[in-house]
């Protein structure tokens, strides 16, 4: 007996759509291949047509920003420091200064780091001085989690307001918190009220003052200890509460500039630094000393831990390359990403720990995949210099840059990302339109427009002289293998050359 349901055939109330029936058999659709095809190359246009990275300029700088410090716990918080001693927090949701220190350090700003949540519940910011020798510990109404940028959150996900355009400046009451009013009459800045009406970074002092005979290149807080770890000649572990070191971490009788030390956030007792000698260090606070130590080819800038892989290593190198080591393996890097063509300044992973971001010293940015050596998408402007320092938001969806023309430049993670409402509808045709981009990414045409990125004409000429460079030393190479004895000159594989050795 037949059975059929009128659910089938008729629509489910007045107002929704009446069912269509179609037969899906592939014989009676013929044309389906290119007819998908047609709409995954109008995707791959539609793309680019709407890639707009560009978000905007945080300003206030006097000379240039060279260290960023994004607060985990609070989305739309970041301080940059300045090649004049002065360090500044960001509103990204508002688009302002909300605190401002014009003297914080006598030269430039070494490192910039948030510390933990003490008891009482205030946060605080740590800056590094690198002429001076000095750390600050910096504590503000601002920073306590009574002003909350709720504002990051209304309107969108991604919390740069409700209009379409995503431009407009969002409600200034919406990231205030009790007892903060927004002083117009004084230029536009964030006042307290506390009896008397001060401006935030007027006559303010720090908490505590650590001082050392040598400057400090960067800085990092522990995740959930009072405790943080400076660069200098050395790598030394500080405690909140105490002026002096708590200990010097020193590989063997080594006194090399050390230029970057992060902590691992998953095993937060190891310790990583790279320093001006070409090496890359690990350490352990447990046992107060070096583990491994490894010689590289090239010296590294700068390195970030993986947030969802607790053994993998991001290194960005002099060499225009960035590396990806699981430390149970330093033998090789586990990947290796061309595409800059001068030293990557700063580099730093995604929230998720699929995609990581990356600024060079050729004046552009670059976004990377974790498992694709060549970089997805390039963001420049004319007017950006210099980029020494790069980081996620903790949602993921923008990227923040410093670089030396005295910006902050607040970019999207996915540059043809929509701001504002997005209808149901409207998500639907997006997602259909990135599901046949990916199905069809791999075709010509669609590869092609996809794929394609207009760079400026210095950083094109950089790229075919850099590879007809590359060319020309693997011709050399292979004539030397060729005119020498047999089995003397082995070909080595390009990951086997980043490292040299590893010292102990």
């Amino acid at each position: 007996m037949i059975s059929r349901s009128l659910d089938d055939h008729l629509p489910s109330s007045s107002s929704a759509p009446h069912p269509i029936q179609r037969n899906l058999a592939p014989h009676l659709h013929p044309f389906s291949k290119p007819r998908e095809y047609t709409r995954a190359l109008t995707a791959a246009k539609m793309d680019r047509m709407f890639a707009k990275p560009f978000v905007d300029a945080l300003g206030g700088h006097q000379d240039g920003v060279y260290c960023l410090a994004k607060d985990p716990r609070r989305v739309a918080v970041v301080a940059g420091g300045g090649g004049d001693g002065e360090v500044i927090v960001h509103s990204i949701s508002l688009r302002r200064p909300l605190l401002k220190i014009p003297d914080a350090h006598r030269g430039m700003v070494g490192g910039l780091t948030w510390t933990a949540e003490a008891r009482d519940g205030r946060r605080g910011l740590l800056s590094a001085g690198k002429l001076d020798g000095t750390i600050k510990l910096w504590r503000s109404e601002a920073f306590t989690p009574g002003m909350r940028d709720k504002a990051a959150f209304e309107g969108n996900e991604f919390g740069v307001g409700a209009s379409e355009s995503g431009q407009e400046i969002l409600d200034t009451a919406g990231a205030l918190g009790e007892g903060e009013d927004y002083d117009e009459e004084e230029g536009g800045g964030l006042a307290i009220d506390s009896g008397k009406r001060d401006r935030l970074g007027r006559d303010l002092e720090p908490t505590m003052t650590y001082n050392s005979k040598t400057g400090f290149n960067a800085i990092d807080h522990h995740r959930t200890d009072a405790t943080f770890a400076t660069a200098s000649n050395s790598v030394q572990i500080w405690d909140e509460q105490r002026t002096a070191p708590v200990s010097t971490l020193v590989f063997g009788g080594s006194s090399e500039t050390v230029t970057s030390v992060r902590f691992n956030q998953s095993e937060t007792s190891v310790l990583a630094s790279v320093g001006g000698d070409r090496t890359m260090c690990l350490y352990d606070v447990r046992t107060g000393k070096a583990e491994r130590r490894v010689m590289m080819q090239f010296r590294a800038n700068c390195l970030s831990w993986c947030p969802t892989l607790p053994t993998v290593l991001l290194l960005g190198s002099e060499d225009h390359n960035l590396y990806t080591f699981d430390i149970r393996n330093l033998e090789t890097p586990s990947q290796i990403y061309k595409g800059h063509v001068g030293g990557v300044m700063g580099c730093d992973w995604s929230p998720t720990g699929e995609e990581f971001v990356s600024g060079s010293y050729d004046r552009t940015v670059r976004l990377w995949k974790r498992d694709a050596g060549k970089s997805r998408d390039v963001y420049h402007t004319k007017r950006m210099q210099r980029v020494f320092d790069v980081t996620y938001t903790p949602t993921a969806d923008f990227v923040l840059t410093a670089s030396d023309d005295g910006n902050v430049r607040i970019w999207k993670s996915n540059a043809s990302a929509k701001l504002g409402p997005v209808s149901g509808k409207e998500r639907s045709a997006i997602e259909y339109r990135q599901a046949l981009i990916e199905k069809w990414g791999a075709a010509g045409d669609v590869r092609s427009v996809h794929d394609r990125r207009h760079v400026p004409g210095s950083i094109h000429n950089a790229v075919k002289l850099k590879r007809d460079m590359v060319e020309a030393a693997k011709v050399k190479e292979e004539r030397r293998r060729k005119h020498s004895r047999a089995g003397r000159e082995k070909p080595k594989a390009e990951r086997k050359k980043v490292m040299i050795a590893e010292q102990k």
